[in-house]
């Protein structure tokens, strides 16, 4: 009996151990979970605090580019009047120009540099415009998609900055396509108006799948918004998806653009 009783107690208590041991395990990997998440809370508050001070550092950079730009345009315009009267006071304003130009060329680097990701490698290499759309179709096409652009209008001059803003919207639109759309071909169209240029963009794909995609959506919206254009997405009824964004060339948008006051020499 009392050999019974001691066998009984000993499996208890090895029950007992067993149980408290997965206990405690059960109890350290929650712990440990728990300190992970805290650091990453910690970490993604880090990265919040750090990306709004970079955010106003830069909107405060922004004013003396945005200032000295002005200078620099001012500065020309007056050189550019008196240059035929006083030709040696002109050479000092346009000398004072170029000195400002420089002063703003070295802030908005230092606005990129501020702005670029962590590790991000910058290059000085030309930015793409539309006339490299049909090298993009290209680098399409050999993923899977055919892709062909036509443009109904007669193109008109409307600056480096827009130009590509309308590269990177046809560039994101069609790679939305190629993640999220399933689609086997699409269609670009560059419709020059007087006052804007449509870029539309259509495929065959899957519809619902394509409006879901934000990530690439957010990013045009941004691009159409920044130059004071609009932007509607909608499937189409025989199937597929067409985006139409509307950008205002610079006759439209008058003299000024949208995100910067600088005055601009008649």
């Amino acid at each position: 009996m009392t050999e019974l009783v001691l066998w009984a107690a000993t499996a208890c208590l090895a029950a007992a151990v067993v149980w408290l041991t997965r206990d405690r395990r059960r109890l350290a990997d929650r712990l440990r979970a728990e300190q992970a998440e805290s650091a990453g809370q910690r970490d993604a508050l880090a990265r919040a605090a750090l990306a709004g001070e970079r955010a106003r550092i830069a909107r405060e950079l922004h004013d003396v580019v945005a200032h000295g730009i002005s200078m620099m345009t001012l500065g020309v315009g007056a050189g550019r009047m008196i240059m035929d009267r006083d030709p040696e006071r002109a050479r000092e304003t346009l000398r004072a120009a170029e000195e400002s130009g420089r002063q703003a060329l070295t802030e908005l680097q230092r606005v990129l540099g501020l702005l670029s990701a962590d590790g991000e490698v910058r290059t000085r290499a030309p930015q793409p415009r539309l006339s490299d759309l049909s090298d993009l179709l290209a680098r399409v096409r050999t993923e899977g998609l055919a892709v062909d652009v036509v443009e109904d209008g007669r193109p008109v001059e409307i600056g480096p900055a827009l130009e590509l803003s309308a590269y990177r919207i046809v560039q994101e639109a069609l790679g939305n396509t190629l993640r999220h759309a399933g689609a086997r071909s699409a269609h670009v169209t560059l419709r020059w108006r007087p006052g804007f240029l449509d870029v539309l963009v259509r495929d065959d794909g899957r519809a619902a799948a394509t409006v879901t995609a934000g990530g690439g959506l957010v990013g045009i919206r941004e691009r159409v918004t920044l130059f004071g254009g609009t932007l509607e997405t909608a499937p189409l009824a025989e199937g597929g998806f067409e985006l139409r964004a509307r950008l205002p060339t610079p006759e439209a948008r008058g003299p000024f653009p949208p995100w910067a006051a600088v005055s601009r020499p008649r």
